[in-house]
């Protein structure tokens, strides 16, 4: 049998993830930071790992064949302890590494932490190790979650498009990659939802569906920088948060993939579906 291991699951993410594994009836390795805060699910073992290259991430990897790897948390350091993972990941003797990466990632990516993902892949490739990257689109959820806190979504992001992703869509996807994970060998899955959407009608549609005025708000460049210093932050955190916006703008995240409907056998979910089943909810 297969043994996996999955990574992030303190966080949403691994966390759908990894209930989604339990409830298969598949047992797995569940590799925290904090140990004490992962879920008690059945048929899991869980394993103390950080992303470095020490004995105690060996050990936790030694006899998995098969690594979820959900990216590090946004860090100036994060694509070293990739790549120091990776390194425990190998010589711990993990033959496949599923990795959640980025749409259109590359070295040149207008969105900053977009290039972190594109370095990744590379390594993971250099090692020698077979892969799956799962490349998501911004999520439809972070666009909705903007709505409904501030009634606005602002950003320098013209009048681009964006194929935003459903989060859970994404964790399904990766799911059912580890259920079967032959089948998807050194394969690049670009996660997109089924339209390609401007934030100007994402805002239109949340508005009419969450019964709340929402509305874009368009923000040049400066303006952009100035506005997100009401939260103090690090230089590259309001690098990556203004380029979320230029990278719609530039059209890097527009256009749509069949991949999620290849895997689930179903298309993405809509903005309107989603919308229509928080309505529900808070009814």
């Amino acid at each position: 049998m297969t043994t996996i291991a999955i990574t992030g699951v303190t966080g949403q993410l691994g966390g759908f993830v990894a209930r989604r594994i339990s409830e298969a009836g598949l047992p797995a390795r569940h590799l925290a930071r904090r140990p004490e805060r992962a879920p008690k699910l059945a048929g899991a073992s869980l394993f103390k790992a950080s992303y470095e290259h020490s004995q105690e991430a060996v050990a936790a990897l030694s006899g998995v064949d098969v690594l979820f790897m959900v990216s590090a948390r946004e860090h100036p350091e994060r694509l070293r302890q990739h790549k120091e993972f990776i390194a425990a990941a190998r010589e711990a003797g993990v033959r496949h590494i599923v990795y959640t990466s980025f749409y259109n990632a590359s070295p040149d990516s207008t969105f900053t932490l977009a290039r972190d993902h594109a370095a990744t892949e590379k390594y993971i490739k250099q090692q020698g190790l077979t892969y799956t990257f799962l490349r998501d689109n911004f999520y439809l959820d972070f666009f909705v979650d903007l709505a409904k806190e501030y009634g606005e979504i602002k950003g320098p992001a013209g009048q681009g498009t964006v194929s935003a992703v459903l989060r859970s869509d994404v964790a399904e996807v990766a799911a059912a990659v580890l259920k079967n994970p032959q089948k998807w060998e050194n394969q690049i899955l670009d996660m997109t939802g089924p339209e390609d959407l401007s934030l100007a009608a994402i805002a239109q549609q949340c508005s009419h569906v969450l019964g709340k005025q929402v509305v874009y708000t368009e923000e040049t460049v400066s303006d952009a920088y100035a506005s997100r210093k009401a939260w103090p932050a690090q230089q590259w955190e309001y690098d990556s948060w203004v380029s979320t916006y230029t990278a719609i703008a530039a059209g890097e995240q527009s256009g749509l993939s069949k991949d999620i409907e290849h895997v689930l056998g179903r298309r993405p979910t809509s903005l309107k579906e989603y919308l229509q089943t928080l309505a529900a909810e808070n009814q």
